[in-house]
């Protein structure tokens, strides 16, 4: 009896393990992988009711290697890990939010429509980092031309 528990035990870690371990890299052929830039002008940001020192250009990197880049013209560079499942992408140990003692998970959806992308939270407080959340979402992306992917 205590042999066939090891067994189940045994085959249920290998199959939490490789699902832990599909989750982190994403696929080659997945639309969201690849540099994105975006411009917010000053009357953009206050039409939408958004801190207008974030104005100027915004810059997504996402690699297959499950890391991610950032930059806005207020917070500059950070960069972090990303995993997905599905339509939820979660951006973790950003740089720049554990240096501002924010500590946490940014949980997002994505989604692509005429080759734009577009980060939401699902919820309001989804992330404790606003550094992130404001670069992730205010801009609706597009692929850069030289695209890492």
């Amino acid at each position: 009896m205590q042999l066939v528990r090891n067994r189940v035990a045994l085959a249920l870690a290998v199959l939490v393990s490789v699902g832990s371990l599909q989750a982190l890299a994403a696929p080659a052929d997945s639309p969201y992988l690849g540099a994105w830039t975006a411009h917010l002008s000053r009357v953009q940001m206050i039409n939408q009711g958004f801190d207008v020192r974030l104005a100027g250009t915004f810059r997504l990197v996402l690699r297959r290697n499950g890391t991610y880049t950032t930059f806005n013209s207020f917070d500059k560079a950070s960069h972090g890990e990303f995993t997905v499942s599905g339509r939820r992408i979660v951006f973790k140990n950003d740089v720049q939010c554990n240096l501002g003692g924010f500590r946490g998970n940014g949980l997002y959806t994505w989604s692509l429509s005429k080759g734009r992308l577009r980060l939401a939270q699902p919820r309001i407080g989804t992330d404790p980092c606003g550094g992130r959340w404001q670069t992730l979402t205010y801009p609706i992306w597009k692929r850069h031309e030289r695209s890492l992917r």
